[in-house]
């Protein structure tokens, strides 16, 4: 029992640093893009997508590391900006 609750600690404690080490990371490394599929009011919804500031989206090492934070932050933006 005891191995239990301190092996949810551990991956309690791991997923927060995780969290916060994202959002250090969004401040200053990542930033959001705005893309539209079609002619403004026409075509398709908006869609949005995180990238490192100056770079295409997926490229560098950060990028990868934070990529499950990146997917779950894109899918949430992009289902209330598509309601």
């Amino acid at each position: 029992m005891q191995k239990n609750i301190n092996l949810l600690s551990t991956l309690f404690g791991i997923l927060c640093i995780y969290l916060l080490s994202y959002a250090f990371a969004r401040v200053f490394i990542f930033h959001a893009v705005e893309r539209y599929a079609g002619a403004e009011g026409k075509g398709y919804p908006r869609q949005d997508y995180i990238a490192k500031k100056d770079r295409p989206a997926g490229e560098g090492w950060q990028y990868q590391l934070f990529l499950p934070a990146i997917k779950a932050e894109e899918g949430i933006v992009n289902y209330f900006h598509n309601l």
